[in-house]
């Protein structure tokens, strides 16, 4: 008898929590994650053709020139002595051949690549391989203004964020007039910062207390990854070719050390073999 009251007041339990909305029995429960320091060189790609032809790069493949292999070599040489436990870049040659370059240089050519779509750069949907500058207008107009130098003065360190959502906005219209599926089109601001945080989460994840990880990413993705971090260092200045931005991660909290997109270890790599 006492048997059967338990276990009808079991049965009262869960169905009260149930309608209540609150955890059902069996449901995994959060556990806190555990208390680990993370070093994160986020680097931008070498320069690329499109680089130097002001092109829209986007998802679309442009390889290094001759002198964005030697930047990548150069900081390589300035991280040597530095032991990188893991290694990412995003799946587009300019990126990978960066992220490799950097490991054979700096003495980190046992360490594993691991080449992932959510460390490309913004997708641009039917702008890609457009001429920067004869888009800059159409873009600009989106949030009405005259010209791409306004609108980059007058927006800020919000300026990445609006354009890749200036971009988003006349893919979705269809303004270009193409015929491209939707999952190719332009990303938005928020999809290219979720997918980024989200793969953040997945280094820092995989990785021990005190590791410490290159990152290769490309420049209007990094800059709209750190204008979701707190403090207020970030200010939106264009990231330069194989420059780096330090992040640590410490207890759940992501924080940038240092300069933004720093040079000091390419600088520090060409003065190394001259």
């Amino acid at each position: 008898m006492h048997l059967f009251k338990k276990l009808s007041l079991a049965v009262v339990a869960v169905t009260t929590s149930a309608a209540l909305g609150l955890t059902a029995l069996h449901q995994p429960q959060a556990t806190a994650a555990p208390d680990k320091t993370v070093t994160i060189y986020l680097t931008r790609h070498g320069e690329t053709t499109g680089n130097v032809m002001g092109r829209v790069q986007g998802w679309s493949d442009f390889p290094l020139t001759k002198n964005g292999i030697t930047v990548a070599n150069d900081l390589g040489y300035g991280l040597k002595g530095i032991k990188f436990d893991h290694a990412y870049s995003g799946t587009l040659t300019r990126q990978e051949r960066t992220a490799r370059a950097v490991l054979d240089k700096s003495g980190n050519d046992n360490v594993k690549l691991t080449t992932t779509n959510k460390l490309r750069e913004g997708g641009y949907g039917s702008f890609e391989g457009d001429s920067i500058a004869a888009d800059n207008a159409k873009i600009a107009g989106v949030y009405g203004y005259q010209s791409g130098d306004e609108f980059q003065k007058q927006t800020g360190k919000d300026y990445w964020n609006k354009l890749q959502d200036a971009y988003y906005k006349l893919d979705q219209s269809n303004e270009p007039n193409t015929k491209l599926a939707q999952a190719d089109r332009a990303e938005s601001a928020h999809q290219v910062q979720k997918r980024m945080q989200s793969e953040m989460a997945t280094i820092v994840k995989n990785s021990k207390n005190n590791d410490k990880v290159l990152v290769v990413s490309s420049g209007m993705s990094i800059n709209e990854y750190l204008s979701t971090l707190p403090g207020n260092k970030y200010q939106g200045a264009p990231l330069k070719n194989a420059s780096v931005t330090k992040i640590v991660y410490h207890n759940g909290h992501y924080q940038i050390k240092g300069a933004i997109g720093s040079l000091h270890y390419v600088n520090k790599g060409a003065q190394s073999h001259k």
